[in-house]
């Protein structure tokens, strides 16, 4: 009976723990976003609420994009743009990134939409992967293959922000019906929640 509680007790606090915790970040990080505004020129109360720099940026955010989807402000992104280009160390540094952003913000990106099993690290040794592309013509040239090749992303476990990207022939991978979420839980929890499997054990924990 003790146990059950416990158990109970430990499934509702640890997940709104964690939650709250990383919330809380956001929200300090942003608040750090008022340093750009004229604070003495605020209400004292106003300063003091708790995210403010989180609607600031949403703000500045959502007034560039205004700014930089009409014609004026696609030259200036142009300007801006062929200005980095000179730089030797900034320009590949801001055109990557400015690739990665427009692929996973794109409505029309496949990347991350597919979740699939590869023999990794090893034959014999299966892990959930991320579908990033199709490789490209040069990649399987590289390879020297006719087959089809896939990017796929393998996350390090607990942190899935890490991992290895690696080019796998599409033959040797298996489809998943498993949701890009339900993967994620999976290397976060270090394989302790299988997909599918999230509902049963919390019935289960419960019921212990």
């Amino acid at each position: 009976m003790f146990k059950k509680f416990i158990s109970a007790g430990l499934l509702f606090w640890i997940p709104l723990i964690f939650t709250v915790w990383i919330l809380d970040s956001v929200i300090e990080f942003s608040d750090r976003l008022l340093v750009f505004l004229p604070t003495q020129q605020l209400p004292a109360f106003l300063a003091k609420i708790p995210g403010l720099g989180l609607i600031f940026a949403v703000i500045i955010i959502f007034l560039t994009g205004v700014i930089v989807a009409n014609v004026l402000g696609k030259k200036i992104v142009s300007w801006w743009e062929a200005l980095l280009d000179r730089i030797p160390i900034v320009h590949p540094i801001y055109s990557g990134i400015k690739k990665i952003a427009s692929t996973f913000l794109s409505q029309q990106s496949q990347s991350f939409q597919k979740v699939v099993m590869v023999e990794y690290p090893r034959k014999g040794a299966w892990t959930l992967a991320f579908v990033v592309n199709k490789a490209p013509d040069t990649i399987r040239s590289a390879a020297k293959t006719e087959e089809n090749l896939l990017t796929v992303f393998v996350p390090t476990a607990p942190n899935p922000t890490s991992g290895y990207v690696i080019f796998v022939p599409e033959s040797e991978t298996r489809e998943t019906s498993f949701g890009i979420e339900e993967a994620f839980t999976f290397h976060v929890s270090m394989g302790v929640v299988v997909p599918g499997s999230e509902k049963h054990e919390s019935d289960d924990a419960v019921k212990a």
